[in-house]
C-alpha cells in the first residue's frame, strides 16, 4: 500500500537503511522517502543500490543517498556513518536490516560460516547502533528498527547460526531500549516471516521443485499467502514514527499468524 501524498511523518528526518539494494531494505527506504525523509541506502552492492535509486518516486531526487558499504566490516561502517554525520550533523532513524542466510545444520556449520553469520546479522547492528549513540545522546532522539526474524523467536534445525544472530538481535535491542530511555532514545526490532523478496526467490530455486517448494510454503500460511517487502516496512515506519512514541525494547512480528501456529 503505498501512502497517501499528504502521509510526511518523516519529513526532514535523516535516516539509515541498511541493506538497501533489495527486498525489505529497498521498500524501506522507498517508503521513508515518500514519506519526506532523506534516506542513505547502505548495500554491499552497488548494482542493487543503482536499482533501488531508479525505483525511487518522482520528486525524490538528492533524497536517496546511497553508500556502497560492507556492514561486515566495522571500518565501513564507521566511514558511512561518519559521512551521514558530516552532511546532516544528525541521524534521526537507524534501521539495520542488512543480514545474509546460512542453511547449514550444525554438521556442516564451520567457524567461518558461523563468523560471517554474526559479523553480517548481529556484529553490524552492534557497530552501527553505537556509531550513532552519541549523536541521539546529544540530541535526547534518536530512532533504531532492528531486522530480526520469527526464526530468532522459535528457531529451526536447518539454520542454527542465522537463527542465533536473530536471536541476539532480538535481546540486544531490549538491551539498547534500556540503556537509551533516559536519553529519549527507542529501539525496538521486527521479526518478518516468510516474505516475498529475493532472497526468498533464491532459496526457492535452490529446490528440486520451486513451485511446489512455494505452494508448500503458502500451505503453511494462515492468510493463505506469502507476506510482502512493503508491510514489513509499514511495520518499521510505525515503530520509528511518533505514532509509536511510547513503545520500546519490543517486537513487532509480521509473520501473518504463522507463529501463533506453528513453524518449522
Amino acid at each position: 500500500m503505498t501512502p497517501s501524498p499528504a502521509a510526511q511523518r518523516f519529513k526532514g528526518t535523516v535516516v539509515i537503511v541498511t541493506g538497501a539494494g533489495s527486498g525489505i531494505g529497498e521498500a524501506t527506504a522507498m517508503a521513508f522517502v515518500q514519506e519526506g525523509a532523506t534516506v542513505y541506502g547502505v548495500d554491499v552492492d552497488p548494482a542493487g543500490l543503482e536499482r533501488s535509486s531508479a525505483s525511487m518516486p518522482a520528486g525524490a531526487a538528492g533524497r536517496f543517498i546511497t553508500l556502497d558499504a560492507d556492514v561486515s566490516v566495522p571500518g565501513q561502517i564507521a566511514s558511512s556513518v561518519e559521512r551521514v554525520l558530516e552532511e546532516n550533523g544528525r541521524v534521526d532513524v537507524l534501521v539495520n536490516n542488512a543480514g545474509i542466510g546460512m542453511a547449514k545444520r550444525i554438521a556442516e556449520l564451520d567457524i567461518g560460516d558461523w563468523n560471517r553469520v554474526f559479523d553480517t546479522n548481529l556484529r553490524s547492528v552492534y557497530l552501527f547502533s553505537k556509531a550513532v549513540w552519541p549523536s541521539f545522546v546529544s540530541r535526547k532522539h534518536g530512532v533504531i528498527v532492528n531486522v530480526a526474524s520469527v526464526m530468532g523467536q522459535v528457531g529451526g534445525v536447518g539454520a542454527p547460526a542465522y537463527c542465533a544472530s536473530k536471536a541476539g538481535i532480538i535481546m540486544l535491542s531490549r538491551c539498547l531500549a534500556k540503556d537509551g530511555a533516559r536519553d529519549g532514545i527507542r529501539v525496538n526490532s521486527v521479526c518478518p516471516g516468510y516474505v516475498d523478496t529475493p532472497i526468498m526467490a533464491r532459496m526457492l530455486q535452490e529446490s528440486s521443485d520451486p513451485e511446489a517448494a512455494r505452494r508448500e510454503i503458502v500451505a503453511k500460511m494462515p492468510l493463505g499467502r506469502i507476506g510482502s517487502a512493503r508491510e514489513i516496512a509499514s511495520g518499521i515506519l510505525f515503530l520509528a514514527s511518533a505514532d509509536a512514541a511510547y513503545i520500546s525494547g519490543t517486537e513487532l512480528t509480521i509473520d501473518g499468524a504463522v507463529t501463533a501456529t506453528q513453524i518449522d
